[in-house]
């Protein structure tokens, strides 16, 4: 019976149009795994793990940075809100998206949580890679290491309605 079902098979195969091709490459999966895992080693120093995961799973839109607020993660959505790529932002500093028109009475509040290591929200208009503005909601926490040392800032950012 299976070497009928077989034959049948390969029958049915040689007339079609389209030649079906074998999964040579799990690449597509590998890549949202991988952004998981850099962002779990990213975390792994800090003392509050389970509330960060619990945001990055429920927004896409995620920027890490390091103590010099120079961004060493950034999530793939955070293209839809300002079209730049994840790989185009590490090294960078948040600063990138503002411009002109970004006011520097909410630019200064930010710089100044962010020097006290506390939490904020704020709505800022940013720029985008192709220079069209948007108003950008940010969420931010500061993350600590064991020994109370700030280790880095996560912002969760989505564009403001």
């Amino acid at each position: 019976m299976i070497k009928e079902f077989d034959n049948a098979w390969a029958k049915y195969q040689q007339n079609l149009k389209i030649i079906p091709l074998p999964l040579t490459c799990w690449e597509f999966y590998t890549n949202l795994i991988s952004e998981e895992t850099q962002f779990n080693q990213i975390q792994g120093g800090w003392t509050d793990k389970k509330t960060s995961l619990d945001l990055y799973k429920q927004k896409g839109e995620i920027l890490v940075t390091d103590v010099n607020l120079r961004i060493i993660f950034a999530s793939k959505e955070i293209h839809k809100i300002n079209g730049y790529t994840p790989e185009e932002l590490i090294g960078k500093t948040p600063k990138m998206f503002q411009g002109k028109a970004t006011s520097k009475e909410t630019s200064c509040r930010i710089g100044i949580a962010v020097k006290n290591q506390l939490p904020f929200k704020e709505v800022i208009l940013n720029y985008k890679k192709n220079g069209e503005t948007y108003q950008c909601h940010i969420e931010a926490y500061p993350k600590f290491n064991s020994k109370g040392k700030l280790i880095n800032y996560i912002a969760f950012e989505r564009i403001a309605s």
